[in-house]
């Protein structure tokens, strides 16, 4: 069998690490690539720390006990939404039939090492942060801290009695990746392994995707302390749930943006809330959806309770405007709805900080709560039961006396608005897998972003 690792071949003694990770010569990039290293700064690091002694290989026996444990979880790369093939499992596994050929063991086997301490620390980095930048498509370079985890974590599992478990704590720690992993990895057959996203040797491809993908969505998170309460907005579920403890404490149902006009994925905090809001029309909203109306009759904004700005503020007669002459493009006006009963933020907004302008509201529109595909608006929330979400955030402040003068402000659409002291945190996600009653669930993908993350998924 022709060595993998031409670079280090030929007969002798193994050659030292020290000398294979010499950048001296040819510099850090091209030694490197010479050993087909992926993150070599970091594996030169690892073994810096360990004064060059080898980890995972014996000059007469090959791999070492660990070394069959790394090798092993490596080929499980499936269970946690991975591909072995991105850690080279098909070449490092090949290594017993390299010894065979006393030609290729001398050399092979310093190259060997090297790349199971490369899979091994990219490994850590993956299941901890996920292959991509978060929320986008991109992949994520090793970066320092991540690559420093890595270190620290393999480290610690070489010198765990059991290197498995060790090693795998790098995972997320929330309750939603943990239940999303666990219950993927029990309806895998034992001996799974993965020669291709596209040609699985395990039951059903789309599957492995679909939970592939949304585990990658769920590595990108921060994980909140187990004790922190906070709202999960999911938008392929159209739900809204409070979360405390770990527990789902609250659910409302919730309409999100239309395909066109998406809900963005986001984090950020509720604090404060206002009965009986004003609705100041997004430009985009005025000019694609109002513009036309008013070119066909003025009194569409009488009608509707909405009121005419000019740019300096002042009331403006829609009657006295040459509607024909206005463009998207020359539209110099704010339109604004006043609060009532046909409102399109209802009863009550809640806001939090984000670059969208979007917030979870109240709605006049409440028969579209009990349609099953619910994505209807132009990107902000709309929520169901909003004077209980409300009662809610007031209870964890101790500010329940203020619910009487609430339903006051609702009933008589007087505008008001409540500051909250602790506020809530709120994540907005997108997931379209999770865990249901000890059982893998499957969501529309809504927004059709499955599709570009599985393509750049798929590829080692």
């Amino acid at each position: 069998m022709e060595s993998p690792f031409p670079l280090v071949s030929g007969p002798g003694a193994v050659v030292s690490l020290r000398t294979l990770l010499d950048t001296v010569a040819l510099g850090s990039t091209a030694t490197y690539e010479k050993l087909a290293l992926k993150a070599g700064f970091a594996v030169q690091s690892f073994y810096l720390q360990r004064n060059f002694a080898p980890a995972w290989t014996h000059p007469d026996s090959g791999w070492n006990h660990s070394a069959t444990q790394a090798l092993s979880l490596l080929k499980r790369a499936p269970a946690f939404g991975l591909n072995p093939e991105s850690y080279a499992w098909p070449l490092l596994q090949s290594l017993p039939d390299s010894l065979q050929h006393a030609s290729s063991v001398a050399g092979s086997l310093s190259g060997f090492e090297l790349r199971l301490t490369d899979a091994l620390l990219r490994y850590a980095a993956h299941l901890r942060y996920g292959r991509l930048q978060p929320f986008t498509t991109i992949p994520a370079s090793l970066s320092e801290l991540a690559a420093q985890q890595s270190i620290e974590r393999l480290t610690y599992a070489l010198a765990a009695a059991e290197f498995e478990t060790a090693f795998l704590a790098c995972q997320p720690t929330s309750a939603t990746y943990q239940a999303l992993q666990q219950v993927w990895r029990r309806t895998l057959p034992p001996d799974s392994v993965l020669t291709g996203l596209a040609q699985p040797t395990y039951g059903n491809a789309a599957d492995f995707r679909r939970v592939a993908l949304n585990l990658e969505r769920l590595r990108w998170d921060v994980a909140l302390p187990d004790s922190e309460t906070y709202i999960v907005v999911n938008i392929p579920t159209y739900s809204l749930h409070i979360v405390e403890n770990g527990r789902v404490v609250r659910t409302h149902r919730v309409v999100v943006g239309k395909p066109e006009t998406p809900t963005p994925v986001l984090s950020s905090r509720i604090t404060v809330f206002m009965t009986a809001p004003e609705w100041r029309v997004p430009h985009s909203i005025a000019v694609r959806e109002i513009l036309p109306e008013l070119q066909e009759d003025p009194g569409f904004l009488a009608d509707n309770n909405y009121h005419l700005f000019d740019a300096r503020n002042r009331p403006v007669n829609p009657w006295r405007v040459r509607w024909s002459r206005v463009t998207p493009q020359t539209f110099g006006y704010t339109i604004r709805q006043e609060a009532g009963r046909h409102n399109a933020l209802g009863n009550l907004v809640f806001y939090f900080a984000n670059q969208h302008a979007i917030y979870l509201h109240d709605t006049p529109a409440r028969a579209l709560f009990r349609e099953p595909r619910r994505a209807r608006s132009h990107g902000c929330i709309r929520v169901e039961k909003p004077l209980e979400l409300a009662a809610y955030l007031l209870g964890r402040e101790k500010q329940q006396a203020a619910l009487p003068d609430i339903r006051r402000n609702i009933s008589t659409h007087t505008t008001c608005r409540y500051d909250l002291a602790q506020g809530l945190p709120i994540r907005i996600r997108y997931t379209t897998c999770e865990v249901q009653n000890s059982r893998l669930r499957f969501h529309p993908d809504i927004y059709c972003l499955d599709e570009d993350l599985d393509t750049v998924l798929a590829s080692p």
